[in-house]
């Protein structure tokens, strides 16, 4: 069962406490809440439609710009139930679109289409007649109710700029996001896709951590290496200190045990490989030219089957 966004806030918000940053952010946050919702509220009014219709669920389908990430849909058969049990609360956001297939997208309230899906009852949701730029306002605004995370904000607006053709400042201004903050929510678009895949979950990934996690992923492939390590953490919420601790560390051992290598040469001192206290071989770069690797394999698997088979 996914935990409660009550649960995953507090837990949030214990994070920034100790990393000395709620204060800031909670004021942040209000502000742009404020004008959000000042924007949705008048972009609905100016809407030619605003009234609650009921749609068939089969005649939606999502939007470009859908911004849940696999890990924050959450339970899906308990809102389909509550749903079915007590209705349909809250109307999603829909827009007409020009398809042979579909005759609307979903702007906000993916959870609930999927839920009414679930039961193939009728979806309840508001229509408006806005471009892009308007409707991920929208769909930004909803998100400050529901605590979406970073993570999966960062992805849809480096999508929505690409696929417009509009600016990283563009689109601040659009949402009213000062320009610093903006452009370190996008960190999040430069911190190798690997590392997000092992993370799993970035519900409780602030964008300063990952601002921290992008430039410490330039430094190296060592230190790529090292934070895919500590990949549990990362989805724990640890702050930029104490994954620079943990970092520091791992890289600080990795040197220690390269001191503690052995190099083995030609007798014309060649270079051939190190060799580690752990085990590590390290072919030198003139070597692995010369060689093919499945050869080299091949013969080390013989060399330690029969180093275990002299010990049976």
């Amino acid at each position: 069962m996914a935990k409660s966004k009550k649960d995953l806030f507090k837990k949030n918000r214990e994070k920034l406490s100790i990393d000395g940053e709620w204060e800031s952010i909670a004021e942040e946050i209000a502000l742009e809440r404020d004008f959000l919702k000042k924007e949705i509220e008048s972009l609905k009014a100016s809407s030619s439609i605003n009234e609650i219709i009921e749609v068939d669920t089969r005649k939606c389908m999502n939007w470009v710009y859908a911004d849940r990430s696999h890990f924050e849909l959450g339970d899906i058969d308990d809102l389909a139930e509550d749903i079915k049990t007590n209705g349909q609360l809250q109307p999603a956001i829909i827009r007409k679109i020009d398809s042979l297939s579909h005759e609307y997208e979903i702007i906000c309230g993916e959870r609930r289409w999927r839920a009414c899906s679930f039961y193939n009852l009728p979806l309840k949701a508001i229509v408006v007649d806005k471009d892009d730029l308007d409707c991920v306002v929208i769909q930004t605004s909803e998100n400050k109710k529901q605590q979406l995370s970073s993570y999966s904000l960062a992805k849809v607006y480096l999508k929505m700029m690409n696929n417009l053709k509009i600016s990283q400042n563009e689109l601040s201004k659009r949402l009213n996001i000062p320009k610093s903050s903006f452009s370190e929510l996008m960190s999040f678009n430069k911190v190798p896709q690997e590392i997000w895949d092992s993370v799993a979950d970035m519900t409780l990934i602030s964008a300063k951590t990952a601002s921290y996690l992008s430039k410490i992923c330039d430094k190296s492939e060592n230190y790529k290496n090292a934070v895919l390590s500590i990949s549990h953490k990362i989805r724990e919420g640890a702050g930029e200190s104490t994954l620079n601790n943990l970092i520091e560390k791992i890289i600080n051992n990795s040197k220690t045990s390269r001191r503690s290598s052995k190099v083995y040469e030609t007798e014309t001192g060649e270079l051939l490989f190190r060799l580690t206290g752990e085990g590590i071989i390290s072919l030198s770069k003139p070597f692995l030219m010369k060689i093919n690797l499945d050869d080299l394999a091949e013969h080390i698997k013989k060399f330690m089957i029969e180093k275990i088979q002299d010990h049976t």
